[in-house]
């Protein structure tokens, strides 16, 4: 619900995500696109440009200003990681009764950098804060790796071992890049007891403004608890986590950006 008073906000807004998407838009494309008033639009852009919001050029078109960037950097600056990922973490591992993690790259390996137990969970004293994983073998490394860049790809998979830990454990490294390859198209990752035996997990990547992934959240089970239909539904809840915190990393995906309305 819209708060009386605020619908200029909420125009603005609306105008700001438009223009993100398509890069430049004139005052009848904008007109066109939103059903605005005439005279109530044509006050707003102007305000918006004495703001510093939007820059309109010698055509009359108008693009983004960098009165955005500079209050999107001061955010990010300002910005503690645990302070975005905190609370969808503790309602994912909550709502799914299982263990919750938080990973990064740390050089050539995942690290955790955080960790949530339910209270249903079975306690395990496997993982921890600071415990580095191998990318090749986790569900976290692979959410990590799968969205990087060819070039970086090959880096890294130039500069790891693939060391074999149980009999499902990726060690041909063309046979690894096409699980991340899987990994990327489907949207998540999966350890499926790669590293160690009786364990699956889940993870998904984490965007952040720049469409970039430096975070990944993951959920860890036995394997009957991901058995049938069941994966469905954990990776549902590890979806919505995982929009949550990109969301608060900046990250606005393309639903996003085609919103509409007045």
């Amino acid at each position: 619900m819209i708060r009386k008073g605020c619908n200029s906000i909420v125009r603005a807004e609306k105008i700001l995500t438009h223009i993100a998407w398509v890069g430049v838009a004139s005052y009848m494309e904008l007109l066109k696109e939103f059903k605005y008033p005439k005279s109530s639009l044509l006050n707003l852009l102007n305000v918006m440009v004495d703001c510093g919001f939007l820059i309109k050029n010698k055509s009359n078109h108008y693009s983004l200003g960098i009165k955005n960037y500079e209050l999107g950097c001061q955010a990010l600056h300002r910005q503690n990681i645990f302070e975005v990922t905190k609370r969808p973490m503790q309602e994912l591992s909550l709502k799914s009764g299982l263990v919750c993690h938080l990973g990064a790259m740390e050089g050539y390996s995942a690290i955790y950098l955080d960790k949530i137990e339910s209270p249903d969970s079975v306690p395990t004293s496997k993982s921890w804060i600071g415990k580095k994983l191998g990318l090749h073998l986790t569900a976290l490394g692979k959410a990590l790796l799968a969205w990087k860049t060819r070039e970086e790809l090959d880096y890294f998979l130039d500069a790891i071992t693939l060391t074999q830990y149980t009999c499902n454990t990726f060690t041909d490294k063309k046979l690894f890049l096409e699980e991340l390859q899987r990994t990327r198209i489907r949207g998540w990752a999966i350890d499926n007891e790669e590293s160690t035996y009786g364990v699956v997990c889940l993870s998904m990547p984490a965007f952040n403004m720049y469409n970039r992934v430096n975070y990944a959240i993951s959920l860890s089970g036995d394997p009957v608890i991901y058995s049938g239909d069941k994966i469905h539904i954990y990776l549902g809840m590890l979806r919505k986590c995982a929009c949550q915190i990109s969301s608060g990393l900046g990250h606005r995906n393309e639903s996003e950006y085609l919103r509409k309305g007045s």
